[in-house]
């Protein structure tokens, strides 16, 4: 008999790619066999009640959004009817424990509180949806769009993480499980973001983090308007190329936003080195000025065609063999100076002045302290 509730199956199968899940991940998180799954999934299969419970647990959604029959209704559903901050990022599958998601809720709601209390603005400056082309040039673009929704179109930032506070985003710096480099959470009711970096890492890899976690926002938002990049395995791929996945794309979206082209062949052609002149030394000098770690930096300049092909293989080498005796520690040491959890301590300090929320900014305080958040 033919399954007048297919639609059901679209709908799960469209939150769990959403989410970069696979299908033996949902149905571990919502205590179900992979094989049932995929035929509800296929629409073989109705759901019972039981399944719809338990799937919409651990989707985190109302029930009411799987019974979204056509498909520009489900996505407006996700945007009007969630209101609270959700996990966003695609790289998150098997390692994203009940303790750091304990973690990211008691900070988001203690953050929140402050916002509330400091009577602070919650909503971010710049805009969350903007059209972009699916392809590395319309990454390219998306990040220069964003630089000039900042103000800095092709300037040399010294300080990514005021700069982001300043646009109204919630950076925070934590200590997590050396897997994990970062992840978002989307705050759909106030149209902003919350970023959570590793102080484990160096200060390279933290700020490639955070823009790669802003590219991922941004695909986000989009792929939830026009069903763009929700499938790792993208049918984008052709014979030459791999998929250009969200994961590929947040990446490209990260280096061209740190290293914008103009800025890069400006400072390269205003101290004249030329494509056969570039020595490790120059090399490390060089990359301090965006901040980023040394391979991304001769990757960068590759992609622009700034230095010659023969160089790339033993400064490459060379790179890769100093990460290895160093566990990723960049050559040359950092430069870089962060602020990280600015906003975050500014808005303790500010709340503890409010003589009705101070009590509750202490206690607050202690759960930051508690999860080791980084105050300086």
């Amino acid at each position: 008999m033919e399954n007048k509730l297919e639609f059901i199956g679209r709908n799960i199968r469209y939150l769990r790619r959403e989410r970069g899940w696979t299908l033996a991940g949902l149905a571990s998180r919502a205590k179900m066999s992979e094989v049932p799954l995929g035929r509800i999934e296929r629409g073989v299969n109705a759901p019972s009640a039981a399944a719809i419970y338990n799937l919409s647990k651990a989707l985190d959604v109302s029930v009411d959004i799987f019974f979204a029959e056509e498909h520009e209704s489900l996505r407006r559903h996700r945007f009007e009817d969630e209101k609270e901050p959700f996990l966003i990022s695609t790289d998150m599958e098997d390692i994203f424990s009940p303790k750091l998601k304990s973690m990211a809720k008691d900070i988001i709601e203690g953050f929140c509180a402050l916002e509330d209390i400091c009577a602070a603005q919650k909503r971010a400056k710049i805009p969350l949806f903007i059209p972009f082309d699916t392809d590395e040039h319309g990454m390219e673009i998306l990040s220069l769009t964003v630089r000039r929704y900042m103000g800095i179109e092709y300037g040399i930032v010294f300080d990514y993480f005021e700069l982001f506070e300043s646009q109204g985003f919630r950076v925070i710096a934590v200590p997590m499980p050396k897997a994990i480099d970062g992840f978002s959470y989307y705050d759909p009711g106030n149209q902003n973001a919350f970023f959570f970096l590793n102080t484990k890492n160096n200060p390279e890899r933290q700020l490639f983090r955070l823009a790669y976690e802003l590219g991922i926002t941004l695909i986000m938002t989009a792929a939830m308007q026009r069903n763009e990049f929700l499938v790792e395995n993208s049918n984008q791929k052709t014979s030459n190329k791999k998929p250009f996945t969200a994961h590929r794309a947040a990446s490209h979206f990260a280096a061209t936003f740190l290293m914008p082209s103009g800025a890069v062949v400006d400072t390269v052609r205003q101290l004249g080195i030329q494509r056969k002149q570039w020595s490790y030394e120059l090399l490390l000098r060089i990359k301090h000025r965006f901040g980023v770690s040394t391979e991304a930096f001769l990757y960068r300049l590759d992609e622009l065609g700034l230095i010659h092909p023969s160089l790339l293989k033993p400064l490459k080498h060379k790179i890769t063999d100093h990460y290895k005796k160093t566990d990723y520690g960049e050559p040359d040491f950092s430069r870089r100076l962060l602020t990280p959890n600015g906003r975050l301590w500014d808005l303790v300090l500010t709340g503890k002045e409010f003589k009705e929320g101070r009590k509750e900014v202490l206690e607050i305080e202690k759960l930051f302290e508690k999860w080791k958040v980084v105050k300086k």
